[in-house]
């Protein structure tokens, strides 16, 4: 459903990971392996979820360290969505 809502895949995978489990935290090269995306564009869209308050980030070195914020207004909503969707795909 996301998918069709979303057109970026790596968008999609991104809140899947973050937001299906809100305790996963994770890194760059970690989401670019498991994804099998380029670091680039995983980037760009980690930036941009950064930007608009979706993820927090901070620095364990050397690696920027990414987590879904659940103090962000629509988090709760993003949060049953995924679960929503996951729990669909897996009846």
């Amino acid at each position: 459903m996301l998918d069709i809502l979303i057109t970026s895949k790596t968008r999609v995978k991104l809140l899947v990971k973050f937001f299906g489990n809100p305790n996963t935290k994770s890194y760059l090269r970690e989401l670019a392996d498991e994804f099998g995306d380029s670091t680039n564009s995983i980037r760009i869209e980690l930036n941009r979820m950064v930007e608009t308050g979706l993820l927090n980030v901070w620095s364990e070195e050397p690696y920027k360290v990414y987590q879904a914020n659940k103090q962000h207004e629509y988090f709760t909503d993003i949060h049953n969505i995924v679960l929503k969707m996951i729990n669909k795909r897996c009846t």
